[in-house]
């Protein structure tokens, strides 16, 4: 019996387009990697198609380059040679007119096509990097009546069945070291657990992912980031050192306790119950448990702050992940901020700093842009101002107007970083008198920014045209000065329209902003 993937997959046109070009043409053409992979998981029960994105690999028996650019055509698709040396070309369709019919067909369909190599498919599917993804199906096979014959030299299937993780060959890591990051993607995606010979494969040669680009890098480890629980697969990347050779920075070498570097013998200020790698992987931990239920905690505001949450960057990259990776990176500067004062507490002065620091210099090696660099950067060195808030007697709105008028949009990721981050630390001692405290603040913050916040900023009471004429004054920075000052006593309640805002112009007062 086939499954529904399968049957989808036979009902796409582009899929019988590729069929007709294979006629046409007199080539062998196989559906090959995740796709026939996922196919069989799913016979097992195991996945189900929806809507989204859907990636096809085929082998040909031929010029990869000639049969892409043919089915391209044919498809009216976005067609692309991805590798001339090796015959590797791509199709992209997007919104098929079939989606209103039918909601399981995709949004867009990713055509890949990549000629065999060695002298069969067989030889091909042994280069291929794991077992699970060195299965193949002949496209003739995928549209008669009979069962399916899938071609297996390598064990895939009984792998797949068994949900483990394998390389047919070692040498598939010294030919793209990237697999070793791809390994824990499929961990993560498919709920599969790598074996005892790949771990230590992946233990041994893990320096050699420096070898791979920072842009294939940044993909791999978002797609962790994307999961609900990234953070036993974060745990992972260090565990099989991994998450060292991406982010160094997180697991310096160890050194004497009170000098500075050494991440896992750094402990968290004068309580002492925590390390900083724990802290840091647990922070992720309490952030996803957080997104988790955000419905019970923000009942009023779920719905507004899960949009926030999925507004896509750049890369196809969420906030939500980039928030991940804040919430791990958050404190990373504190090894290289740690001081003792003269009664022997710990102190991390501006660590936020150096860590926001850190957090630029991994943006630009993991290749991200400037949207999500200046996002990242933000979340980690704002990421204490909550906390510090709560420390004053009373937090007016003037002082939540000013945390979101400088933070910006970032204020509200800021704001559940903070609230991981004190989750996190809870049974430590540190905060966990106030933490009752910093966490009603930051509802009562999200709440501001949702009732009053954004209706401020996009209806000010008065615009610096209107100042400068009023009071006769040139264009210059205390025009500027005066627009934050109306803001701020607007969101304090003193002042409440433009007639307010006018006489207070008119009153002199401004002399002492």
């Amino acid at each position: 019996m086939n499954s529904k993937l399968t049957d989808n997959i036979k009902s796409l046109p582009f899929v019988r387009t590729v069929k007709t070009v294979s006629d046409e043409l007199d080539v062998e053409v196989y559906l090959v990697g995740g796709i026939v992979r996922d196919m069989i998981i799913e016979e097992a029960g195991g996945l189900e198609s929806g809507v989204g994105s859907l990636d096809i690999d085929f082998a040909i028996d031929g010029d990869a380059l000639q049969f892409g650019k043919r089915v391209g055509d044919a498809v009216k698709g976005s067609y692309f040679p991805l590798d001339e040396k090796r015959s590797v070309s791509r199709v992209v369709v997007k919104k098929p007119e079939a989606r209103s019919q039918k909601p399981e067909v995709y949004e867009e369909i990713i055509l890949d096509f990549s000629k065999i190599r060695g002298n069969s498919i067989e030889d091909d599917l042994r280069l291929r990097d794991f077992t699970i993804n060195a299965v193949a199906l002949n496209l003739d096979d995928l549209f008669k009546d009979d069962a399916l014959h899938y071609i297996d030299p390598t064990g895939g299937i009984s792998d797949i069945r068994n949900r483990v993780i394998k390389v047919y060959d070692k040498g598939v890591i010294d030919d793209d070291p990237l697999r070793m990051l791809r390994a824990i993607r499929f961990e993560s995606q498919l709920d599969f657990l790598i074996d005892d010979k790949l771990e230590i494969l992946i233990k041994e040669n893990g320096y050699k992912i420096k070898k791979t680009s920072g842009e294939r890098i940044r993909d791999e480890l978002f797609n962790i980031l994307s999961g609900d629980k990234s953070h036993i697969y974060i745990q992972r990347l260090k565990d099989l050192s991994l998450l060292k050779e991406i982010i160094p920075e997180i697991t310096p070498p160890s050194i004497p306790p009170l000098q500075k570097g050494g991440v896992r013998g750094v402990e968290q200020g004068r309580h002492r119950k925590y390390f900083l790698w724990e802290h840091s992987i647990n922070t992720l931990k309490t952030l996803e448990v957080l997104i988790e239920n955000l419905q019970r905690k923000f009942p009023d505001r779920y719905m507004q702050l899960y949009e926030m949450l999925s507004n896509v960057l750049e890369h196809e990259i969420s906030a939500k992940e980039v928030l991940k990776l804040a919430s791990l990176i958050h404190d990373i500067g504190k090894p290289l901020t740690k001081e003792l004062d003269k009664n022997g507490n710990v102190h991390f002065i501006n660590h936020e700093k150096i860590s926001a620091d850190i957090a630029e210099k991994l943006c630009r090696r993991l290749r991200l842009g400037n949207n999500i660099c200046k996002a990242m950067t933000a979340m980690v060195r704002n990421h204490m101002m909550p906390i510090l808030l709560s420390n004053e007697k009373k937090v007016g709105n003037r002082a939540i107007f000013r945390f979101f008028r400088d933070a910006q949009k970032e204020g509200l990721l800021i704001c559940l970083l903070s609230i991981a981050d004190i989750n996190a630390t809870r049974g430590s001692g540190i905060f966990d008198d106030t933490a009752e405290d910093i966490e009603g603040l930051v509802k009562r913050m999200i709440d501001y920014y949702f009732e009053d916040f954004i209706r401020q900023i996009n209806s000010p009471l008065i615009s610096g045209d209107e100042i400068m004429e009023r009071l006769k004054l040139k264009s210059g920075p205390e025009i500027g000065e005066l627009l934050k000052e109306i803001e701020e006593q607007r969101a304090e309640g003193i002042i409440s329209d433009k007639e307010d805002a006018l006489k207070f112009l008119e009153s002199g007062k401004f002399l002492d902003v």
